[in-house]
């Protein structure tokens, strides 16, 4: 088979490659989207008050069928105290390395995997348009080699193709960054406020645990605090 041939199939499997590689990013994004709608709460302070009756009333399991059903199950929040409540009896310094690990593995993890590959998908959108253009650039110039006479519209068209692989990777790169950033930004949001609506989850259990021993004083301590290193 003619090596220009080869070399024109090939390039046309650049933009093939390319094409999925536009698809697969905005699937990661969407999904990625939509999960962190899904892990934010509403209304965190209504939630967190049906809490604290359940705890205050001493009905855990009640409070934990609360983090699992609709329409909290979703949420990171709910998941996170859910954790908590089944561990309540093992202190609150291992309530907080269960909620890091929790947090980590199980709430941010598959974002943070989806994200690193829209990561992937901007790196390489220009790399492989630059390796189609230079395959395309290959196979116009090897016909120009193997033709007597060299037809200016057949070799604008193949010089133009050629040039679309690298503008496709671009065109891909570029949303992708955006997207990837805002989303990122989304993720941090999630975690910052994740972290304050814990401090104010663990608050309640300490007022249930350890009731303050005198009137006015308070009932935060170092143990609520940073509970999600940074």
């Amino acid at each position: 088979m003619d090596i220009t041939k080869i070399i024109d199939k090939f390039g046309y499997a650049i933009y093939a490659a390319l094409a999925l590689l536009a698809v697969w990013g905005v699937y990661n994004a969407i999904l990625l989207y939509r999960s962190l709608t899904k892990k934010s709460v509403d209304q965190p302070t209504v939630f967190l008050q049906q809490i604290r009756e359940f705890i205050q009333a001493s009905k855990t399991d009640a409070a934990v069928a609360l983090c699992q059903g609709p329409p909290y199950w979703h949420s990171a929040l709910a998941q996170l105290v859910a954790v908590a409540l089944k561990n309540r009896d093992k202190g609150i310094a291992k309530i907080k390395q269960l909620l890091v690990m929790e947090f980590h593995t199980e709430v941010i993890a598959g974002m943070e995997n989806r994200l690193a590959s829209m990561a992937t998908i901007v790196r390489m959108g220009p790399l492989l348009g630059l390796l189609g253009t230079v395959a395309s650039m290959i196979g116009a110039f090897g016909r120009i080699g193997g033709s007597e006479k060299v037809n200016p519209t057949a070799l604008a068209a193949d010089i133009s193709l050629a040039l679309w692989a690298t503008g496709s990777g671009l065109l891909i790169a570029t949303p992708m960054m955006i997207l990837a950033n805002d989303i990122h930004a989304k993720l941090r949001r999630l975690r910052d406020r994740t972290e304050r609506q814990l401090q104010d989850f663990l608050e309640i259990l300490e007022q249930v645990e350890n009731p303050p021993q005198r009137p006015g004083s308070s009932s935060r301590s170092g143990t609520v605090r940073a509970v999600l290193p940074r």
